[in-house]
């Protein structure tokens, strides 16, 4: 039997296993995760198990990812088949301490209401779609935004999180079917508004502001928030965005 130590492309939880045959890395294995989401678990090679090498989570999250190109603007609708958005790199601290906050929490962002006319709610994000919409009597979506704006529908939007190959969460938003529109507004620049239209996929940025319906929600990422009450705190102090009304 050959010995070897497996990596979840999803969760990075690293693990040893055997094979009756060699293995080359990268090569995937069917293996049972012990991580909350086992069926978004895919476990490759990463090293053959030996005397004094061993790859824990710990030390992968740490490892510096290889730069990227520059940033660019990635406020931009794409399709699925597209890939993932060009942006800066983690540095090994960032990913780790990211790592650390899935790990303990299983939140990887935050979603917080900021609108003039719905209390304030923040509501954790979890890897996979999370269906965002009006709270109702029979509940319809993963999180309910409690408001009275019939403008938001029930099922309004979802908001996917995936990792990509660096170990980094990317944050995608698409239409779930709603009645009276999205829009994007984005953090660095707040003149840019896009409507989402029922085949865009866009990429979200830490900090953009989604208007469903007319009630505003921001997204804080696990790189500025680590739990529930400082992504309220970040979001509270900052002005509301302006209600795009049409």
């Amino acid at each position: 039997m050959f010995e070897y130590v497996f990596r979840c492309k999803e969760c990075q939880h690293s693990k040893k296993g055997q094979s009756p045959v060699k293995l080359l890395p990268g090569s995937p294995a069917k293996l049972n995760c012990v991580q909350q989401r086992p069926e978004k678990c895919i476990y490759i090679v990463i090293q053959e198990a030996g005397a004094g090498v061993q790859a824990t989570q710990e030390q992968a999250a740490a490892k510096v990812p290889p730069p990227l190109p520059p940033p660019v603007d990635y406020h931009r609708t794409v399709s699925p088949e597209r890939g993932g958005p060009v942006i800066a790199p983690l540095s090994g601290q960032e990913v780790q301490l990211q790592n650390e906050i899935f790990q303990q929490t299983g939140a990887v962002g935050f979603i917080v209401v900021h609108d003039e006319n719905a209390a304030s709610q923040t509501h954790p994000l979890r890897i996979g779609p999370n269906v965002i919409g009006r709270k109702s009597s029979v509940p319809t979506a993963d999180i309910l935004i409690d408001t009275v704006d019939g403008m938001m529908s029930r099922r309004h939007v979802i908001l996917e999180v995936t990792r990509d190959k660096y170990g980094q969460f990317q944050y995608l938003i698409a239409e779930a079917g709603s009645k009276n529109g999205t829009f994007v507004i984005g953090a660095k620049d707040p003149m840019r508004k896009l409507k989402l239209e029922p085949e865009d996929l866009i990429y979200l940025e830490d900090g953009d502001t989604i208007q469903m319906g007319r009630t505003k929600v921001v997204l804080q990422t696990t790189r500025s928030a680590s739990n529930a009450r400082d992504a309220a705190r970040n979001v509270q102090n900052t002005d509301y965005s302006k209600t795009i009304i049409w």
